[in-house]
């Protein structure tokens, strides 16, 4: 019994102790191989499918793998092509023409361009494949849900020889045998024989035909490029050096000076602030105030005959910039200019005055200075900013290098949206009405608002990759308790007419890959209604969507 099984199989071993408990343990293993065969080739065909559909989407691949198979082909039909009709030659290196004639057609726009005609019915081979697989794929997942629907029939049923007979049923609708001995050497054989025939001619080539051109065309350019790269190895030296003093010359000019300029202008900002400025010194400015306070407090000591408090006073208003006495006298003496230049005192005031423009000269360049003091680090970051940058696009290259970026966490972007397509499935499924999509569905009790056999199947195999997806990929807490492994997986029937509470108590998560795998045991609770499905899927697109960038 395999890990896919164990659980789901376990309540019906314990109801072997009834009558005839050895036919039951057959019809147990016999089940628990049935599950496990039909879920690994439906997910075998569904990966060669999605490797197939992944071919078709790409514009270049089409072509790529027609040239890589054509080696494989054409030995086989070149003696037959030799005297045969143009539509036995296109059938030869293209067999899905063999099956159907009609498609050996071309579009006129692709006559022109003989060289697309390959290409053109290389992409109907790949559609045809894939939907060849697809349908395998429903096959198995019809077989897989009837296998699931069987098993609440077991529990409460003790006919092992009708059970016996639909497991058969099961796994080969034609076969009409109800010996479990024969089981396991009969119809489980020949399921698998005729699943493997038909996968032989539906699945990818080999990775030899895959790989061929590279080991073909590889060996060659390997040893034409050491050739080359020895014979300029002069050159590439010169190469070598040169961007040796180019990464030496950013390294000092445009990092380390720019940076030592930094810390220059942040340790000078902390100084005393007695240092000269850019424009003028501070004591300059201090020297010419005081000159101009001597020469306005002599002018009002001769003239005006200020006492000592008046002197205070005016001293006071000058430092406030008012020099109102002084203008007086110069208004006074202006009226009479050539009388007050020979005996008066228009010189004197007209030379205060001069010098109180120096001093508001002065003033402003100190003020200017002072900006320019304050804008000196945001000069200096401006010199190191393109260093900065280069350096940060560099940094963040090489770290892409070392370690993995965002795009390549949890199992990549191919991973994440390969799941992105089951989730849509599984709405999908839950969302239309399972009775109705599948008119060839037997054992399903619709009356009971049971699945069909293919929508269970479908489901269980989406759940599968669900929780194959989280176990392998998303991180767990190392202090928590072990996940569930595969093989506590539970195919339970996935839907319930009596919408009842779950009798699973919720745990805490302590991780992404603990709470993924609890909203996917939500999804499979046989206790729970579509309803109640249908908001786990809610909540998981709600909570997954933006962590695993399925929105995006």
């Amino acid at each position: 019994m395999s890990s896919f099984s164990q659980n789901f199989v376990k309540p019906l071993a314990i109801n072997s102790r009834q009558d005839d408990e050895q036919t039951r343990i057959d019809f147990v293993t016999a089940y628990s191989q049935s599950l496990d065969v039909t879920l690994q080739q439906a997910l075998e065909a569904e990966r060669e499918a999605e490797w197939w559909s992944d071919i078709e989407k790409s514009s270049w691949n089409p072509f790529l793998l027609d040239y890589k198979i054509r080696f494989k082909r054409s030995p086989r039909t070149e003696d037959k092509i030799a005297a045969a009709k143009p539509s036995f030659i296109l059938a030869c290196f293209f067999p899905h023409l063999q099956q159907n004639q009609s498609q050996i057609k071309v579009p006129s726009s692709q006559l022109r361009l003989l060289l697309l005609v390959p290409f053109y019915y290389t992409r109907q081979e790949i559609a045809l494949k894939r939907h060849e697989l697809l349908r395998i794929r429903d096959e198995q997942a019809r077989a897989l849900g009837s296998l699931v629907l069987l098993r609440p029939q077991f529990q409460s049923s003790t006919d092992t020889y009708h059970l016996t007979k639909r497991l058969h049923q099961s796994i080969d609708p034609s076969s009409n045998i109800a010996d479990i001995a024969l089981f396991s050497s009969h119809t489980l054989a020949s399921s698998k024989n005729a699943h493997n025939a038909s996968l032989r001619t539906l699945a990818r080539p080999s990775r030899l035909v895959r790989l061929w051109p590279r080991l073909f065309f590889g060996p060659p350019f390997v040893l034409y490029s050491i050739h080359s790269i020895y014979a300029s190895r002069g050159t590439l030296l010169d190469l070598f050096r040169e961007s040796k003093d180019v990464v030496k010359g950013f390294v000092l000019d445009w990092c380390i000076k720019p940076l030592v300029g930094v810390l220059e202008t942040v340790k000078a900002s902390k100084g005393d602030g007695t240092g000269a400025g850019l424009f003028i010194s501070k004591e300059g400015v201090q020297a010419d105030f005081d000159s101009l306070e001597r020469m306005s407090l002599s002018l009002a000591t001769d003239q005006l005959n200020y006492t000592p408090a008046q002197l205070d006073a005016l001293s006071a208003r000058i430092r406030l910039g008012d020099l109102t006495p002084v203008l007086k006298l110069y208004e006074e003496d202006i009226k009479s200019p050539l009388k007050s230049a020979i005996g008066g005192t228009l010189l004197r005031t007209l030379f205060i005055q001069v010098q109180k423009a120096k001093v508001d000269l002065d003033q402003a360049l100190a003020g200017i200075d002072q900006l320019m003091k304050s804008q000196e680090l945001t000069f200096a970051f401006v010199g190191l900013s393109p260093a900065l940058a280069i350096v940060y696009v560099l940094g963040g290259l090489v770290r892409r290098l070392v370690r993995p970026s965002n795009t390549r966490r949890y199992g990549g972007k191919k991973e994440r949206e390969r799941m992105f397509w089951v989730m849509r499935r599984v709405e999908r499924l839950l969302v239309l009405d399972p009775s109705s999509r599948d008119p060839n569905a037997k054992y399903d009790n619709k009356e009971d608002g049971q699945p069909s056999a293919l929508t269970t199947g479908l489901l269980t195999l989406s759940i599968n990759q669900l929780r194959t997806y989280a176990e392998r990929y998303l991180p767990s807490s190392s202090s928590s308790p072990p996940s569930p492994s595969p093989s506590t997986f539970t195919p339970l029937p996935l839907y319930s007419a009596a919408m009842s509470s779950s009798s699973t108590t919720s745990s805490s998560a302590s991780s992404l890959r603990e709470a993924f795998l609890e909203d996917v045991n939500d999804l499979q609770d046989p206790e729970l209604g579509i309803d109640q499905k249908q908001a786990v899927v809610e909540r998981m697109w709600r909570c997954w969507g933006g962590v695993l960038g399925w929105g995006k």
